[in-house]
C-alpha cells in the first residue's frame, strides 16, 4: 500500500476554499493563514492572503506590514513599491512603510527616491529613530561615512525601543566602535535587566576583549538565567577567573567540568587554582591524573607538575613522596631553587639521593661554594639518621676554604658533635661564621640542651652571659632553659641580671615577679615589679594574672578579684589562669563561681601542674 505526503500548502489550499465560503468577511482569518504559509516560507501564498485580508480591511497596520514583508521575502521591488504607494495615498503614516518603500527604491538604484521617501517619514511620523536607521544604511550605500554616523546618532537618540537599539548595537559592532557599542548594550541593560542576549553580547565583547573583569557579572548573570547555558561560554568565565587569578572561584566551577571529561588544558587550570588556594589534597588528585597522560605534557610543563606536587607533598608531610616528585625533575638548576626545603624533606623521608644529586652536579659545575654545602647537608642528615661512618666520611671531606657561610659551617658543625670531635674544634669553626647573630657559646648551649647534656649546656649559657650581658633574647633563652630544668635559683639570677640591663621590660617584670609569686618568696617586691609591668603594659592580661595571684598570696583576695577583671572581659583559654580565678573566687567566699573555674582549669587542659591542683581543691569543696 502507497503513502501519499501531501504537502501543508495543499492542505492551505483546501482551507482557501473554505475560507471564501465561511470567513469572507474576517481579515484576521487571512491573516492568520498567511503567518501560517510564512513560517512554511510559501511566500506567494501568503501574499495572497494578506492581499484579501487588506481588502476586506485596508486600515490594518499589521495586514500591511506583514504584506510588505511576504513582497520584501519574495524580492519583488516593483509591487512592494506600488503596495507601499497606495498605502501612502490613504494617508496612514507607519515607519514601516517608509523604510520598505525605500529599501526598494535602493534596491532599484534609485537612491534620491529612497531619501526622499525616509524624509518624508519623518517628517510625518512621531517616532522616527527606525527612519534614522535607514537613512544611516543608504548613507553606508553612498559611502558617506560622516553622514551615516550622524544618522545612526540620531536613530538612536532618545529611544527605548529595544530592538531598535540592539539593531544599532549590531551596527557598532560592525563598524568596530567598541565605546558605542557597550554604551549602546549597556543602555539596552538599563531598560530591561533581564534581556539576556544582551548579557551575553558583552560577555563574550569583554571576554574578546580580555577585559575579564567585565566579562565576569554579564557570564555569571547568563549562567545564573541560562543553566544550560553553551560550554563555550562557561569555559569562558572559568577562563575570566583564572586570568584574573580569582583560584577560589575557579575551584568552585568544577562541577562544570568532570575531571575525566575535561581536557588537558583545563585539568592544569584546576590542578594550578588547587595550588593556588592551598587546596593540596585536591591539587595531588588533579597532579596524579595529569600524570597518566604525562606523554601528552610539554616537557616544560611537565617539570613544573613535578614541582608542584612535590611542594604539595611537603604541605601534607607526605615527605617521600616529595622527595620523589623533586627526583623527577630533570634540571637540577629548578632543584636548587628549593634548596631551603630539599634539606628538610631529606632529613624527614631519610633520603638523602637529591643530595647526592646536587653534589654531583656542584662538582660537575665546579662550584666550590654549592660542593661544600651539599657536602656539609650529607654529613648533617648521615649524623642526624645515626650513620655516623657515612657522616664522618663526608666531613673528611668538607673544605673550610670555598664555604666560609653560617648554613654549611652550622650543618658540619652539628655532624662533627654528634659523631663525637672535640668540642674545642668545634668551637674553633663555628668562630669562623661571618655573622654571629647567635654566638658560639649560646649556639652550644643550645645544642647541648636540646641534647640533655646540661653541664656543658649551663657552661657555655653561662660564657654566652658573660659575652654578651646587653642581649635581651639571650636572657630569655637561657632563663627558660634554667626553667625546664628546675633550676630556680639559676632562673631568678638570670631574669634579675637581665633587669640590669632592661629594667623597663615588661615581660622580664612579670616573669621575675611571677616566678617570685610561686616560690612564695618577696612578695611585696614582685608585687611592686607586676605592678611597674602594668604601667608599662596596661592591656597585658598575663601580667594582670600575675599581680592578681601576687595580691591572693599577699592576702589581698578582693584586690585579687578586681585585678581579675580584665581578664575575665577577655576570656579565659588558659589552664593556669582558670585555676587561679577559682582560687580567688574561693577566698571571696564565691563557691559556685571557684567550681566552675577550677573545672574550667582541668577542662582546657593545657597545663599539667595547674590541671592537677585544680583537682585536688575541687575535691575539698565537694
Amino acid at each position: 500500500m502507497k503513502h501519499y505526503f501531501i504537502k501543508p500548502i495543499v492542505i492551505l489550499s483546501g482551507f482557501l476554499i473554505l475560507a471564501g465560503i465561511a470567513y469572507a468577511s474576517n481579515p484576521l482569518f487571512y491573516y492568520s493563514m498567511a503567518e501560517v504559509a510564512m513560517e512554511q516560507g510559501e511566500y506567494a501564498t501568503a501574499d495572497s492572503l494578506l492581499s484579501i485580508a487588506y481588502q476586506i480591511d485596508p486600515t490594518s497596520e499589521e495586514v500591511i506590514i506583514e504584506k510588505l514583508n511576504a513582497l520584501y521575502y519574495l524580492r519583488d521591488e516593483e509591487k512592494l513599491i506600488s503596495f507601499g504607494e497606495e498605502v501612502l495615498t490613504t494617508g496612514m503614516v507607519l515607519p514601516e512603510v517608509y523604510i520598505m518603500l525605500a529599501h526598494s527604491y535602493k534596491e532599484l538604484g534609485n537612491i534620491s527616491k529612497a531619501k526622499e521617501i525616509i524624509f518624508e517619514g519623518i517628517e510625518n511620523s512621531e517616532s522616527s529613530n527606525h527612519l534614522y536607521l535607514e537613512l544611516y544604511h543608504i548613507a553606508l550605500y553612498e559611502a558617506d561615512g560622516d553622514k551615516a554616523m550622524q544618522y545612526l546618532h540620531q536613530a538612536e537618540s532618545n529611544t527605548d525601543d529595544i530592538e531598535l537599539l540592539y539593531k544599532i548595537a549590531q551596527e557598532y559592532s560592525r563598524l568596530k566602535d567598541d565605546p558605542m557599542l557597550e554604551m549602546t548594550l549597556d543602555r539596552i541593560l538599563m531598560l530591561e535587566p533581564d534581556f539576556i542576549q544582551g548579557h551575553q553580547w558583552l560577555a563574550e565583547h569583554y571576554f574578546n576583549k580580555k577585559e575579564f573583569t567585565k566579562a565576569i557579572p554579564h557570564l555569571g548573570y547568563s549562567l545564573k538565567e541560562d543553566p544550560e547555558l553553551s560550554i563555550l561560554s562557561i569555559r569562558q568565565l572559568l577562563l575570566s577567573y583564572y586570568f584574573l587569578q580569582r583560584f577560589d572561584k575557579v575551584i568552585e566551577m568544577r562541577d562544570y567540568f568532570p575531571m575525566e571529561s575535561s581536557d588537558s588544558v583545563l585539568n592544569r587550570i584546576f590542578f594550578f587554582a588547587a595550588f593556588k588556594t592551598k587546596e593540596f589534597p585536591l591539587t595531588i588528585e588533579y597532579g596524579e591524573y595529569l600524570l597518566e597522560q604525562k606523554d601528552m605534557i610539554e616537557p616544560e610543563r611537565l617539570q613544573e607538575l613535578y614541582e608542584m606536587m612535590a611542594i604539595a607533598e611537603i604541605q601534607l608531610k607526605h615527605y617521600e613522596k616529595a622527595s620523589h616528585y623533586f627526583s623527577m625533575i630533570e634540571d637540577e638548576r629548578v632543584l636548587l631553587n628549593h634548596l631551603n626545603i630539599i634539606p628538610f624533606i631529606a632529613e624527614r623521608s631519610k633520603d638523602t639521593k637529591l643530595l647526592h644529586r646536587l653534589l654531583v652536579f656542584a662538582l660537575e659545575e665546579k662550584s666550590d661554594t654549592l660542593a661544600c654545602t651539599f657536602t656539609a647537608l650529607l654529613a648533617y642528615n648521615y649524623a642526624k639518621n645515626d650513620s655516623f661512618d657515612l657522616s664522618k666520611k663526608y666531613i673528611s671531606e668538607f673544605e673550610i676554604s670555598p664555604c666560609i657561610q653560617n648554613y654549611p659551617l652550622v650543618l658540619i658543625s652539628y655532624a662533627m658533635l654528634e659523631t663525637g670531635e672535640p668540642v674545642d674544634s668545634v668551637y674553633t669553626l663555628l668562630e669562623q661564621r661571618p655573622s654571629k647573630d647567635i654566638s658560639t657559646p649560646r649556639w652550644l648551649g643550645q645544642y647541648f640542651a636540646e641534647h640533655d647534656k646540661i653541664d656543658q649546656a649551663d657552661k657555655y649559657f653561662t660564657i654566652a652571659v658573660e659575652q654578651d650581658s646587653a642581649n635581651l633574647d639571650l636572657y630569655f633563652t637561657v632563663a627558660q632553659f634554667y626553667n625546664e630544668i628546675s633550676n630556680r635559683e639559676k632562673e631568678i639570677a638570670t631574669l634579675e641580671k637581665a633587669l640590669q640591663f632592661f629594667p623597663d621590660n615588661a615581660d622580664l617584670l612579670n616573669w621575675l615577679g611571677y616566678t617570685l609569686v610561686e616560690d612564695n618568696i618577696r612578695l611585696e617586691e614582685s608585687r611592686f615589679m607586676l605592678e611597674k609591668a602594668l604601667e608599662l603594659s596596661p592591656d597585658n592580661i598575663y601580667i594582670w594574672d600575675s599581680l592578681a595571684w601576687a595580691y591572693y598570696k599577699l592576702g589581698l583576695y578582693e584586690d585579687a578579684l578586681k585585678a581579675m577583671e580584665k581578664v575575665l572581659k577577655a576570656g579565659v583559654d588558659d589552664s593556669v589562669i582558670s585555676y587561679h580565678l577559682g582560687m580567688i573566687y574561693l577566698k571571696n567566699g564565691k563557691d559556685a563561681a571557684a567550681k566552675k573555674y577550677l573545672k574550667k582549669s582541668i577542662e582546657l587542659n593545657n597545663n599539667d601542674e595547674a590541671v592537677d591542683k585544680a583537682k585536688t581543691e575541687l575535691k575539698l569543696l565537694q
